[in-house]
């Protein structure tokens, strides 16, 4: 299943009744026509890739392209390719990605500024999750928040990856003994990115 390529759509077609046919010697038959080219992605217009075009008498209906074309009839053909301009939707697919990278920046935005309040006002049950050692990540599970403290207790299992830690985000994973960080050395932590993310239910 082709997923990807490149196709091309008919934008503009005129009539140009000063230009004689070397072929037939018909004079006001020829018409120059345009074309855009565009990558797909399933079948979507991600980019344009230009234009392209010919010329056809419909008289004798021979077909000329750019570089059959004589001099009069190439001069009528390129004034014409310059003033057309590329359809908007041979874009749409690039519109699209953009939109999407768009939302998911404005996405992390917020989730950013949540993770922010989080820290700056933790409650029990809070979920820290970061960076243990050696490229393995786990969680802290707050239990009590103070003035100036935050006491949580470890995770005592670890996972090898960020995505789907919250496999061991479970009660029985957690040790019994209590630790406590000040709400400043809380930040550093973040800041620092040995936690990096924060999740309240």
């Amino acid at each position: 299943m082709v997923i990807y390529g490149w196709r091309t759509s008919h934008i503009k077609t005129e009539a140009n009744t000063q230009l004689t046919c070397p072929h037939c010697g018909e004079k006001g038959g020829i018409h120059n026509s345009i074309y855009g080219r565009y990558v797909h992605i399933f079948w979507i217009p991600t980019i344009s890739i230009g234009k392209t075009g010919a010329a056809q008498c419909q008289h004798c209906k021979k077909v000329y392209e750019p570089k059959e074309m004589n001099d009069d009839i190439k001069r009528s053909y390129k004034t014409m390719k310059g003033d057309t301009r590329i359809p908007f939707w041979h874009f749409s697919g690039a519109a699209i990605i953009a939109v999407i990278i768009g939302l998911f920046a404005i996405n992390d935005k917020v989730e950013a500024q949540d993770e922010m309040e989080y820290l700056n006002n933790p409650m029990v049950g809070d979920v820290y999750e970061y960076e243990a050692d050696n490229n393995e990540y786990s969680t802290l599970k707050v239990i009590e928040v103070s003035e100036d403290s935050v006491f949580f207790i470890y995770n005592n299992y670890t996972y090898t990856q960020k995505a789907g830690i919250e496999i061991i985000d479970v009660d029985s994973c957690y040790s019994d003994e209590a630790y406590m960080v000040s709400r400043e050395e809380l930040k550093v932590m973040y800041n620092e990115g040995t936690i990096y993310d924060v999740n309240r239910n």
